[in-house]
């Protein structure tokens, strides 16, 4: 069969003689594949592929030794730039279905280095999808600090790695270690902030839901003369307490049990949120979509939630004003994206 595009999470579309949608682990666009069907669901089926007939040009062989096995990397089959435009037409089609807006073709998706870039990550020395353990001697994903760190693991352990470099990236030093969320990627990490930071603007309040470590109210603060940054999670406090300034205050609560108590003064913010892949909560949503915001600011790890909560927020009276992309994770699929919301004029 013929695959027609790829789909969020890289998997290649195509349809069965029957018609029915069929999702082709490892497929490009454009290629014509042999499959062998693995899973069949009610409106749906995936397959594996037997022997690629028709490649795409720009297909190649991973790099990567441990590539198949290991289960970091999804995406190395494809040159890094087929990668990139191939995030972009999953973004197009993603927003055209769910959220029922037309995306700019040339929808922006900042990248940096291909290889080397990640500098914190989660260790399991196991096959993928088995208890075998493979020894990895080097990552091309990690950074040199973190290839160095691989050396020294005891094969049988599961660990954390994490190479703060972010004062030598950032100018700044954000206080953070392995137990807490941070980004993985430093080398794109000043484009996100600048972003975020010409997209907030100067104002009176700077509201940062799911703030971390408080990473952007760090870059933030001293644009507004208030800043209130929330998270659930309370080891993030101590290096919050270090990274933000003397008129931003810390809670440690949930995003909708703040939002509830605090819904009055949402008219007159600048909020910023960053959820978990998950997306916002219907109870967080409800309450921004009743009490609209001075401008809202949406960072999204998971481009299926956000394109969801995107027709939402424009059903109850947002404009989407700005969106781009950030390749984060360069060798899979993954991509993060900023959207900018205005309440509606009308």
């Amino acid at each position: 069969m013929k695959i027609e595009k790829c789909v969020q999470g890289g998997a290649g579309f195509a349809r069965l003689p029957n018609g029915s949608v069929c999702f082709v682990d490892g497929a490009l666009p454009g290629e014509v594949v042999e499959i062998k069907v693995i899973e069949k669901k009610k409106d749906f089926v995936k397959a594996g592929i037997v022997k690629i007939l028709e490649p795409n040009i720009k297909r190649r062989i991973p790099p990567c030794q441990y590539y198949g096995k290991c289960g970091g990397c999804n995406a190395q089959y494809a040159e890094f730039e087929l990668q990139i435009e191939l995030l972009r037409q999953i973004i197009l089609d993603l927003f055209s279905r769910t959220a029922k807006i037309s995306l700019p073709q040339n929808f922006e998706i900042h990248y940096g280095a291909e290889w080397g870039y990640r500098c914190r990550a989660k260790v399991f020395f196991q096959m993928r999808g088995s208890n075998t353990i493979i020894p990895v001697e080097k990552c091309m994903i990690l950074s040199k600090k973190l290839n160095e760190k691989l050396k020294e693991i005891s094969l049988t352990k599961r660990v954390r790695l994490f190479d703060n470099q972010s004062e030598f990236y950032l100018g700044k030093h954000i206080y953070a270690d392995e137990s807490v969320f941070f980004q993985n990627n430093l080398q794109l990490l000043p484009k996100l902030i600048d972003e975020v930071r010409r997209a907030a603007g100067k104002g009176k309040l700077l509201l940062d839901i799911f703030c971390g470590v408080g990473l952007f109210s760090a870059f933030l603060q001293s644009e507004f003369e208030r800043v209130i940054a929330i998270e659930q999670n309370p080891l993030c406090q101590k290096f919050a307490e270090k990274n933000l300034g003397k008129n931003c205050a810390f809670y440690t609560t949930s995003a909708e049990e703040w939002l509830g108590k605090n819904a009055g003064i949402l008219s007159d913010a600048c909020v910023l949120i960053d959820p978990p892949r998950t997306g916002i909560s219907n109870e967080a949503c409800d309450i921004l979509c009743k009490n609209k915001t001075g401008k809202l600011i949406y960072v999204s790890c998971n481009p299926a939630t956000l394109a969801r909560d995107t027709r939402k927020l424009l059903n109850c009276g947002y404009e989407l004003t700005n969106i781009q992309g950030f390749a984060f994770y360069p060798q899979t699929f993954h991509l993060e994206i900023m959207a900018v919301f205005n309440p509606s004029c009308t």
